[in-house]
């Protein structure tokens, strides 16, 4: 069963409002007209920063230059199969540009955002935390090779290996919201359809929600320290 429509018709904050009363839980599929690309500075009165999103390879390689680079860990192969440190908070960049993909996925848990991305293969957030280099590649494929994640969330799954922890699980969740949904406010062209009861994707999720109203008034920059009061688990 689903709804659907226009963000013409039925603007973003309008349907966060009934995904949210409504207490609704499925996905969010919002559809742009046309595919370009678009870059904004968006600077959220938060003392919360917000992380650049580069979609191509040259934004890319000019930010890597700038960011802290966390040493390189190993899993151990011994039978003791000790983990990795815990990987550092890191700086977030306060410009935000952002490609325009075919497709947006928003997941809504009893009305609450528990995760999203521009792509439906499960490899959104994996993304993430190796572009920001959270966790090193070859530790990564050797959690996901040994352990199953049982339908347990990517980011506490990851938590509960020792490898990342509740601070840094908000500011990959943060990076996820921004990146992902607040950019979708600009838009005016574009078809929706909401699949309720949809399966949630273990692998896109870190554990925590926020409500719809939080991530609308993120984008009014109404937010400002209550980010974090918005934001469980």
């Amino acid at each position: 069963m689903g709804t659907q429509g226009t963000l013409t018709d039925f603007p973003l904050p309008a349907i966060f409002r009934w995904l949210e009363k409504g207490c609704k839980t499925g996905v969010l599929d919002i559809h742009p007209f046309s595919a370009v690309h678009f870059a904004s500075d968006l600077r959220l009165q938060s003392n919360v920063g917000v992380r650049g999103n580069r979609g191509i390879e040259e934004d890319r390689a000019s930010t890597l230059k700038t960011r802290h680079r966390t040493s390189q860990e190993s899993v151990r192969t011994s039978s003791a199969q000790t983990l990795p440190p815990v990987a550092k908070l890191k700086p977030i960049n306060p410009s935000l540009h952002i490609q325009h993909f075919h497709h947006h996925y928003i997941w809504i848990a009893q009305g609450r955002i528990v995760a999203a991305a521009n792509r439906f293969d499960g490899k959104g957030l994996i993304s993430l935390i190796r572009r920001d280099q959270w966790v090193s590649d070859r530790v990564l494929s050797k959690l996901l090779q040994r352990c199953s994640l049982n339908h347990q969330p990517l980011g506490l799954w990851l938590k509960s290996n020792g490898v990342l922890d509740s601070a840094q699980l908000e500011q990959i969740f943060e990076i996820q919201i921004v990146e992902q949904i607040v950019p979708l406010f600009q838009l005016k062209d574009a078809q929706f359809k909401f699949e309720l009861r949809a399966a949630l994707p273990a692998l896109e999720m870190t554990g925590l929600s926020l409500s719809t109203t939080q991530a609308t008034m993120m984008v009014s920059g109404l937010a400002g320290d209550s980010w974090q009061d918005g934001v469980r688990a």
